[in-house]
């Protein structure tokens, strides 16, 4: 008599056949991760932008000129930078549980520490401190996607990362706001840093790998373990482990380096000023300056989600070449976000408003698609924390200047209009760089075309 018992079907098979379903049916468990992130990382944007709605205030109290102003907003950036490598290998090897907890609370009270700044020398240790404190949140928050997302759905889970970054001034701005008005500029960021605080224990109490959370299902772990990774090429040889240094000498790595700062500028340039920029140019009050830049943000942020969701479409339909449809991708929506150029030129506020969200939700998307462009091309996972710490580097290095420059620049030429140029070229830069060398995974050259 012939047996009806049904063979066990090895672990391959059981991917192989997940992998042909549709992510939904697998389960919807794994997105509880990208929503966290989008919380820590609105957080982090919410208590930076908190100083930019205050600037008026603060100007006014301490005396300061745009010049000095966009020097306090850029020494954020100097820790910030400064820790971002040690920051990438730390999260490598403690893993990002730990890593995001310990550090919401130090930006939290470093936030704690600008309400109750005194003086100036004060008010830039706050800054220093709130650098330290995020310093982690790129490299550790792209670790957690390059552990969860599928690779299809990366740039999905990255542009949810990267989304807080224009979650946090929507919301923070209005809070800020509001804040400000009822009760003053210093306890807006008492309120915002203990907030922090309870984020971060959230966060510690949820959080864990998908080998080992228990509230995953296990044919969605499954699914996740089985399509992290991109199939390797037949034939290729083992991969060779990447330090900073052999990431550095790949053309790939100074692509992503690059598009990074040159998409990060804007970002920067439109977190330091533009509450400023909507009461100098278009004649608003604080706390109306602080509505219209939530306004502006919030539609930044679904934007940017709906264009990295088109992006993933996009990809999944050239599985066959991921990388390039992915590459391809960047580009589009870099070029897009070039509209900064019609900016000097807008006279309505509405219009002003609607241009720079369009501005915005591309340039996060880009920095979104430039991540997840990244975790394609990257072969050694136990160089991914560096990998990122790199890319957040390449950022930072042009973030940092864009408050400085447009400082001085405003002082200088009673105008925004050459600040807007100037970011609008560097978007170009990007589109060129990506072109050029984002191309090759990350790895030796004589390896990457094993």
């Amino acid at each position: 008599m012939t047996s009806t018992n049904t063979p066990p079907q090895s672990s391959e098979a059981v991917s192989a056949v997940l992998s042909t379903r549709a992510p939904s049916a697998i389960g919807v468990r794994r997105y509880i991760i990208p929503v966290g992130l989008l919380l820590i990382m609105t957080l982090g944007y919410a208590d930076r932008v908190n100083f930019s709605v205050a600037a008026p205030l603060i100007l006014a109290e301490f005396g300061l000129t745009k010049a000095a102003f966009g020097w306090l907003s850029s020494s954020f950036n100097w820790s910030y930078l400064l820790l971002l490598i040690p920051m990438g290998a730390l999260s490598d090897r403690i893993g990002t549980r730990l890593i995001l907890l310990i550090f919401i609370v130090v930006w939290s009270l470093g936030a704690g520490i600008t309400g109750m700044a005194g003086s100036l020398t004060l008010l830039f240790v706050s800054r220093l401190v709130l650098g330290v404190g995020e310093s982690p949140i790129n490299p550790a928050g792209n670790l957690v996607v390059r552990e969860w997302a599928p690779a299809s759905e990366r740039g999905f889970f990255a542009g949810m990362l990267n989304t807080g970054a224009l979650v946090g001034p929507a919301v923070g701005s209005v809070v800020a706001a509001q804040l400000i008005e009822s009760f003053g500029w210093r306890a807006s960021f008492f309120a915002l840093g203990g907030f922090g605080v309870l984020v971060g224990i959230l966060w510690f109490a949820i959080y864990e790998t998908p080998e080992r959370a228990r509230w995953l299902g296990a044919e969605e772990r499954t699914f996740i373990l089985a399509n992290r990774e991109i199939n390797p090429e037949p034939g290729r040889k083992a991969v060779r482990s990447m330090t900073v240094l052999s990431l550095l000498q790949t053309k790939s790595m100074w692509g992503l380096i690059i598009t990074q700062g040159c998409a990060v500028y804007t970002n920067y340039l439109f977190l330091s000023f533009l509450p400023l920029y909507l009461v100098d140019i278009r004649g608003l009050k604080n706390i109306g300056a602080g509505w219209a830049t939530g306004v502006t943000y919030g539609l930044a942020a679904v934007g940017s989600l709906v264009i990295v969701a088109i992006s993933d479409r996009w990809v999944r339909r050239h599985r066959d070449n991921l990388v390039r449809a992915r590459r391809t991708s960047l580009l589009v929506t870099l070029a897009l976000a070039l509209v900064l150029l019609a900016l000097p030129w807008l006279s309505s506020t509405g219009l002003i408003i609607t241009a720079i969200s369009w501005v915005l939700a591309f340039a996060f998307a880009a920095i979104a698609l430039n991540w997840a462009l990244a975790s394609d091309l990257v072969v050694d996972k136990g160089s991914v924390g560096r990998l990122f710490a790199l890319i957040t580097i390449g950022g930072n290095a042009l973030g940092l200047a864009a408050p400085i420059v447009t400082g001085y620049l405003i002082d200088w030429t009673k105008s925004y209009s050459l600040p807007f140029i100037i970011a609008a070229l560097l978007l170009i830069v990007g589109m060129g760089v990506t072109a050029a060398l984002s191309r090759t995974p990350l790895q030796p050259a004589r390896q990457a075309g094993s």
